[in-house]
């Protein structure tokens, strides 16, 4: 019985042991695996109960009772699975590889293939037990086949190329549809014909029959040196050769007559004033040399600007020309080279102070950039027209204006823009003045911006010119007329030259010559002749007035130092509207009182006090004119530092 007991437990045993093993084999692996199970537990409890004796009565007591109790338990059990880098079921564990393994290949194991058999490599190419021949390649285990354009005849030939068309003579397939010449053979040209090659060619009259083998043509014959020679039945005359079978013809260098007789020396390429002595062989007739290949004349005296013509006969050379008495040959410019000198043959060189221009003139060059003006030759500037030389300068040029530009700034010629308050007083640029504007003006000259001198027998009210009707003195002294007294040149001149620059003074201040050019040439005031002895001064005796310039026209005396001619003078300073000082207010108060005393004494003394009146009248316009200058000459000084 015990023996039975051990046999069984064997059996169990091995049982276990081979279901263990066997998925070990098969890529199966064991893990542990927890799962739960019910078992039955034997526990014990107390258990209150009542128990009546006799001598006590009712009681509690506490038996023990044993019950059976279920209850959930763990345990660890092994359950095999695919290993790790294989799936599927645990009958059928499979390798995996990742990548796709190629054709006639199978995944052999996690992520290694392995080739079909009769197949080997990483791509599983077919193998063949013996290498397969040139062209031809294993198709598959143990087979070699053709490759695309091969072919073979039977099973033991290699595999040659095919092509469709069959090749010509001398020539075989190379390759799939491509014919190539035997050895010895070529093709000529874009024919598919294979021709003999020899090497080096057949000469002259020669064909290639077969390679490296050459035959003279058909009457031609070989004259033992390797060339053909033609054959003609005849002999050829001197100077002459059978160039073709049956046909003479002069040797090169020779020419004659039809049939190649009378062959004499021909020199094609003989110069000038040569002679042909052999073929191709020239000499010179005398007095020539042979120079380049040419028969030049011979000279004994030839200068270096010179060339040998004929025999002893100079000549210049191209670029150069005979001057002066000895006829030496200078070079020649056939433009010129004015400011400059003739260097060689069309080469001009500019002479100092001078520099060649871009059209290839010698141009002058100043130092200093000419301002509206030209630089007409070495550091020499000349004024375009319309401009003359600005002051202390000899290369800018400032434009001029004809008509002067008093009032403004002549910017270019003749054209003239005023200073504000002034306008032109005319369209003509040449002509226009500018004038000063003023809002309201009749009857009177407007000398100023807004500044308006009433003619005489008017009066300036609330800047307005009207007529004068009163005498009393005390409007009298605030009228212009007044005014005009005070500042202006005492009016002694006669009524004719009154009249005649009376629209050019206007009560002017100061006298500025003008000259054509439009500048001042002093810039201190003319004064007006009052008496001999203020020379040199203006007399308006030998002035007019040029109303459309507002000029002063005056004959100068022939006895100061003036050229006689008659000078312009535009006016540089008018009176100032403003009010009078206490100088000035006194000044036609004693003008008044000599008024009145002169026309009292007259009546009462007549002559004799008339006499006394012009004397006092006289001694004040000296005073007068004194002030007047003083006054003039500090009004210019202060426009100078203005």
């Amino acid at each position: 019985m015990l023996h039975i007991q051990c046999l069984w437990v064997c059996l169990v045993f091995l049982m276990l042991l081979v279901d263990f093993i066997q998925p070990m084999w098969l890529n199966v692996c064991s893990r542990p695996h927890v799962v739960t199970h019910k078992k039955y537990v034997e526990r014990s409890k107390v258990i209150p109960y009542q128990h009546r004796s006799w001598w006590s009565g009712w009681q509690t007591k506490y038996r023990t009772e044993y019950y059976t109790d279920e209850e959930t338990a763990y345990m660890t059990v092994m359950r095999p699975r695919c290993c790790e880098g294989y799936e599927g079921s645990v009958e059928n564990c499979k390798p995996v590889c990742r990548q796709q393994c190629p054709q006639h290949g199978f995944c052999s194991s996690p992520n290694t293939c392995s080739c079909n058999t009769g197949y080997s490599g990483l791509d599983c190419h077919p193998v063949c037990p013996t290498e397969c021949g040139k062209n031809d390649f294993c198709d598959r285990p143990g087979v070699c086949s053709c490759q695309n354009g091969y072919n073979r005849t039977s099973p033991s030939d290699n595999c040659l190329p095919v092509c469709e068309e069959e090749c010509g003579h001398h020539s075989f397939c190379s390759e799939p549809g491509k014919c190539e010449c035997e050895p010895g053979y070529e093709k000529l040209g874009n024919g598919t014909a294979c021709h003999p090659v020899c090497s080096p060619e057949c000469a002259e009259y020669a064909r290639c029959q077969e390679p490296q083998v050459c035959t003279c043509l058909d009457g031609y014959k070989d004259d033992s040196n390797g060339n053909c020679s033609p054959i003609c039945q005849k002999n050829c005359g001197q100077n002459s050769r059978c160039v073709r079978p049956g046909v003479c013809e002069c040797e090169n260098g020779y020419t004659g007559d039809d049939g190649g007789t009378n062959c004499q020396p021909v020199c094609s390429t003989c110069p000038e004033n040569g002679l042909c002595l052999s073929p191709g062989v020239c000499v010179c007739k005398p007095g020539y040399v042979i120079r380049n290949d040419l028969c030049q004349p011979h000279c004994e005296n030839c200068s270096d600007s010179e060339h040998c013509v004929a025999p002893n006969q100079c000549e210049c050379l191209p670029g150069f020309e005979s001057s002066g008495a000895d006829q030496e040959c200078k070079p020649k410019c056939s433009k010129g080279c004015t400011n400059g000198f003739c260097f060689a043959p069309e080469t001009c060189v500019c002479s100092i102070g001078y520099q060649m221009g871009p059209n290839q003139v010698c141009e002058p060059q100043c130092s200093l950039n000419c301002v509206h003006g030209k630089c007409t030759s070495p550091e020499t500037c000349t004024c375009d027209p319309g401009y003359r030389f600005k002051d202390n300068s000899h290369h800018e040029c400032d434009p001029i204006c004809d008509s002067g530009c008093s009032n403004g700034e002549c910017i270019s010629p003749n054209i003239c823009i005023c200073h504000g308050g002034y306008q032109p007083n005319s369209t003509n640029p040449v002509t226009s003045m500018c004038q000063p504007v003023c809002e309201d003006c009749q009857f009177g000259d407007c000398v100023a911006p807004n500044v308006c001198e009433c003619n005489v027998g008017y009066a300036n009210i609330n800047g307005v010119c009207e007529l004068q009707t009163t005498t009393d003195s005390h409007e009298y002294s605030t009228t212009t007329a007044e005014v005009q007294a005070s500042t202006a040149e005492p009016e002694i001149q006669t009524p004719t030259s009154e009249v005649t620059h009376l629209n050019c003074t206007a009560g002017c201040m100061c006298w500025i010559e003008y000259d054509g050019m439009g500048t001042f040439n002093t810039a201190k005031c003319a004064k007006i002749c009052a008496d001999p002895q203020d020379k040199p001064c203006l007399n308006l005796d030998n002035c007019h007035c040029d109303v459309s310039s507002g000029q002063l026209v005056c004959q100068e005396d022939s006895d100061a130092d003036y050229s006689g001619e008659n000078s312009r003078y535009v006016c540089h300073i008018l009176p100032a509207k403003r009010a009078r000082s206490k100088a000035e207010v006194r000044i036609p108060d004693r003008t008044e009182s000599s008024a009145k005393f002169m026309i009292i004494v007259g009546s009462c003394a007549g002559m004799i006090l008339g006499v006394a009146a012009t004397i006092i009248g006289t001694k004040y316009y000296r005073r007068s004119t004194s002030r007047q200058n003083f006054e003039a000459e500090q009004a210019i000084y202060e426009c100078d530092f203005e």
